[in-house]
């Protein structure tokens, strides 16, 4: 099993990989989170997000009064992610297909969500930096790119999971 899984897991990435290529899908991941984001930081943190406007020094600039902050994070790079999400629930074995395609639904929205709040998060984090807010913006990408496909694929498959690597209790166990 464990072979099988690994490469219908390489397999998938591989897929994936090339599907995330051909059909320009981080451009396209780019611009809706930052058009979500657009819409919603000004009542979450009172920061303005313009991004590819003509006359732009940077691409993508926070706005806080007279105050501009241009934003770093490479959101292709970072969307990146959801290959590996993606082909982690293709190859958990048992999960059948209605589920897969749910977990699948589910795992999309949820990383690109966790990318809208980290997006959103930039600025109070980079303004005015300090030690901990480095700290927190250092973590905040890791969680985002490489914790976060792991734990959604943990999470999303967890039933399946649970019976195939018997994390539960079964009624074969004796209390010690």
């Amino acid at each position: 099993m464990k072979w099988r899984f690994a490469l219908k897991f390489l397999l998938s990435f591989a897929v994936f990989l090339m599907l995330w290529g051909v059909a320009d899908l981080p451009t396209f991941y780019r611009r809706a989170t930052l058009a979500t984001v657009q819409q919603v930081s000004p009542a979450v943190s009172g920061w303005v997000l313009d991004y590819d406007l003509p006359g732009m020094k940077e691409p993508v600039v926070f706005r806080w009064g007279g105050t501009q902050l241009p934003m770093l994070i490479q959101l292709p790079a970072l969307s990146m992610g959801l290959v590996p999400l993606l082909s982690l629930i293709v190859a958990t074995p048992g999960l059948g297909l209605k589920r897969a395609v749910l977990a699948l639904g589910l795992g999309i929205l949820l990383y690109f969500v966790l990318d809208v709040i980290v997006v959103l998060a930039y600025p109070l984090i980079m303004h005015e930096p300090n030690a901990v807010k480095d700290t927190l913006g250092v973590f905040t990408g890791l969680v985002a790119f490489a914790v976060a496909p792991l734990a959604l694929w943990f999470a999303l498959t967890y039933p399946t999971l649970r019976s195939l690597w018997q994390l539960g209790p079964t009624s074969s166990r004796r209390p010690a």
